[in-house]
């Protein structure tokens, strides 16, 4: 019985090689498409989490900035995160209705607390919209 279930595994795996091996000589566009698909993928999800990171990182930056405008002699208007690029890359990313449609289409923005929170979820939010996306086109890819 060992010998037979030995004999039957090891000739399905034969086979299911032997399918791959004439796939890959008799259809190369097949698995050509394949691997540029993969690329692309790949390509997308670093662009996305160095887009995350960006963000987060001029959050960050535009707290301190406002943070230090607060603390000093308050001269001039506080600091306006229009026009930054990291802010410029996240707006459109943000809803268009509900709260966040005031900051998809503010012309000024301060980064108060209340302000640095709010957008923080909405990253978050973003990225973890991406990360499904992703999540579902890997189990489409493998399926």
């Amino acid at each position: 019985m060992g010998v037979m279930g030995l004999a039957a595994g090891a000739s399905t795996a034969g086979i299911l090689g032997l399918v791959r091996l004439m796939t890959d000589t008799w259809f190369p566009w097949l698995n050509a498409h394949t691997e540029h698909r993969h690329q692309m993928l790949a390509s997308v999800y670093s662009r996305r989490a160095e887009a995350v990171k960006q963000w987060r990182e001029g959050l960050a930056g535009a707290r301190d900035a406002y943070r230090q405008w607060a603390a000093g002699p308050r001269n001039g208007d506080p600091p306006n995160i229009v026009g930054d690029a990291w802010f410029e890359g996240l707006r459109p990313n943000l809803p268009v209705s509900g709260e966040a449609a005031k900051y998809r289409t503010a012309h000024e923005i301060s980064c108060d607390n209340a302000t640095v929170a709010f957008l923080s979820l909405e990253i978050g939010k973003v990225e973890q919209q991406w990360t499904d996306e992703a999540r579902n086109n890997r189990r489409r890819a493998q399926t």
